[in-house]
């Protein structure tokens, strides 16, 4: 311990050290410091039948940490730049920096030379929803205000930013305007696990894009994404993976309206083998597909209506991990009570795990189709490149004209192209939408009153003998309200609730299917939360929540519990 601070007072001397002396030499070497501060605290309770009988569970507890994130930038010039994120962090009730941790949380080279960009170090990328795309299956564009706080702190502590993927490793981009049209390229590799030098070898992801715009009104692109194994002689198991991509974008702009059609189209190809065959294990897989989509939108300038229409068939063999990786790891047990009768068996993550448990979040890509849960979307859990799927989406919302008004609806239908372990295929209706209306600035108020809801509807089924029956609701509602300035009442109630019945496939490492399970569902939970929110500032706030959460299982003996939680945070940022 000591020597990390050790290491941290050195670097800030280090660093606070080079303004001076680059202004002394005449260079224009800048220096500057931003970051996040945080204490975060939770007093938790869990009861309810699940609790008969059960005298091992922790059924109560108080956590939290204390953490302090401090960015360094530093600027050469345009084609050298550096950020440095270190993290000190120490858990609720540690004392004298016995239970303190230190770590650099990201660190990135940057710069420009001449028209070209470059980044080394930890990088974002994102590229298409179907080839590199951090897709979240949770419907909750229209959440109240009280459950956009909380999960923003679950992002943050992830570093999910939209839909990027964070990784390790070097990206260039290049952009070039001529007269009536322009060009640009955009190149990246990572790896994504490494060698042991002996039977595992180095996976790297690579890719790029290409893309030219001619006037206003056509974009044409290309996309190439590989995940590939650099074999080496020992290596047990090599890995192939490449997805190439096409896209082409009208846009037709008037006064009264702007019409845009985009279309993008591509395959992929995969192949997984044992270098060194044996008699026991002998296996090789490698199988080539495609997908196809189509999306048009149409706006009424003055209106502030928007309309869409999207048609896809995403083949059953379509593998691209960057794309079909979850964001959300369904087969990890909650922190918080993740173990309940008796501490023998493990919670299911609920709908507010997902809020509030930083644990259950993804950050590696997965080179197979990973398990989920049916109830939280059934209908598209690997996101737009989903495979075996086929159907049409129909959409009005606001657009960005409409003020203090933002609303959606939403209906898509889907079905399997290929039935799994039978003939019959499922479809799958999805009924969406949401709206979020400013009253105050409605009727012109001068302290903020907004109110939101939004939900989402699923409906999968099949006939035949296997036959499938599933219905899914998430809803959510909530207002803010400012009581006096900067001072925020917040409410909020979030529902999901999942009845019937479904098949869940269980892939092997060569990503088939390798049995089915039958999976049974009954289940309702609710979550009721109340907090206030003060806003020192647009950078600084001090938040309190109070949260219940009511589960009720039929399908399991003393499956029902609750869980109530009293939340208190501070966050800083500068």
């Amino acid at each position: 311990m000591q020597n990390k601070k050790l290491l941290l007072t050195s670097a800030l001397i280090v660093a606070l050290g080079v303004t001076p002396k680059a202004q002394m030499m005449g260079q224009t070497t800048k220096f500057s410091l931003n970051g996040l501060g945080r204490s975060y605290i939770t007093n938790n309770n869990l009861s309810g039948n699940i609790m008969d009988g059960d005298t091992k569970t922790h059924n109560k507890g108080i956590g939290g940490y204390n953490l302090f994130d401090l960015q360094n930038n530093l600027g050469v010039d345009s084609a050298f730049q550096a950020m440095a994120q270190y993290r000190v962090r120490s858990e609720f009730g540690a004392f004298y920096g016995s239970n303190n941790s230190f770590k650099f949380r990201q660190f990135k080279i940057m710069g420009k030379i001449k028209d070209f960009k470059y980044e080394i170090g930890d990088i974002r990328v994102e590229l298409t929803p179907f080839t590199v795309y951090n897709f979240c299956d949770t419907y909750h564009k229209y959440e109240a205000e009280i459950f956009q706080t909380r999960r923003s702190i679950t992002e943050y502590e992830n570093m999910n930013m939209g839909n990027s993927w964070l990784l390790q490793g070097a990206h260039l981009q290049h952009h070039h305007d001529f007269e009536k049209w322009g060009i640009g390229a955009y190149g990246f590799v990572t790896r994504t696990s490494s060698t042991n030098e002996m039977s595992v070898s180095d996976r790297l992801l690579s890719g790029g894009r290409v893309s030219a715009n001619f006037g206003e009104s056509i974009k044409l692109g290309a996309t190439y994404v590989g995940l590939n194994d650099v074999d080496i002689q020992s290596a047990q198991y090599s890995y192939k993976n490449n997805v190439g991509t096409g896209d082409i974008e009208y846009i037709m702009n008037s006064d009264s309206y702007v019409a845009k059609v985009r279309f993008e189209g591509g395959a992929s190809s995969f192949a997984y083998k044992k270098v060194v065959p044996s008699p026991l294990n002998d296996s090789a897989k490698s199988f080539q597909d495609y997908f196809l989509d189509l999306k048009a939108s149409f706006v009424l300038k003055g209106r502030g209506l928007k309309f869409t229409l999207g048609l896809t068939d995403v083949g059953q063999y379509y593998n691209s991990p960057t794309a079909q990786t979850r964001r959300v790891s369904d087969n990890q047990n909650p922190a918080l009570f993740g173990m309940v009768n008796n501490a023998s068996v493990l919670r299911s993550p609920l709908l507010f795990d997902r809020l509030t448990s930083e644990q259950l979040y993804n950050s590696k890509i997965a080179y197979t189709l990973t398990p989920f849960l049916n109830q939280f979307n059934n209908a598209q859990p690997y996101g737009k490149a989903t495979p075996n799927r086929s159907g049409m989406s129909i959409a009005v919302a606001s657009d960005t004209s409409m003020k203090n008004v933002n609303f959606e609806v939403g209906f898509d239908y889907l079905k399997e192209i290929v039935g799994e372990g039978t003939a019959e295929l499922r479809n799958f209706v999805v009924l969406k939408g949401g709206a979020k209306i400013e009253i105050g600035k409605f009727i012109g108020l001068t302290r903020k009153l907004d109110f939101s809801v939004g939900g989402r509807m699923e409906k999968t089924a099949r006939d035949g003998a296997g036959s499938i029956a599933l219905t899914s609701t998430v809803a959510d509602a909530g207002i803010s309200f400012e009581v006096i300035k900067k001072v925020d009442l917040l409410f909020g109630y979030k529902m999901l609730t999942a009845n019937g019945n479904e098949f869940r496939s269980v892939r092997d490492a060569y990503n088939s299917v390798a049995s089915i399970n039958g999976v049974s569902i009954n289940s309702t939970e609710g979550i009721v939360s109340a907090g206030v929110q003060v806003r020192f500032s647009p950078m600084q706030s001090f938040t309190v929540h109070y949260n219940n959460v009511g589960y009720t299982n039929t399908l399991v003996t003393a499956g029902s519990y609750n869980i109530s939680q009293l939340l208190l945070s501070y966050t800083g940022k500068f």
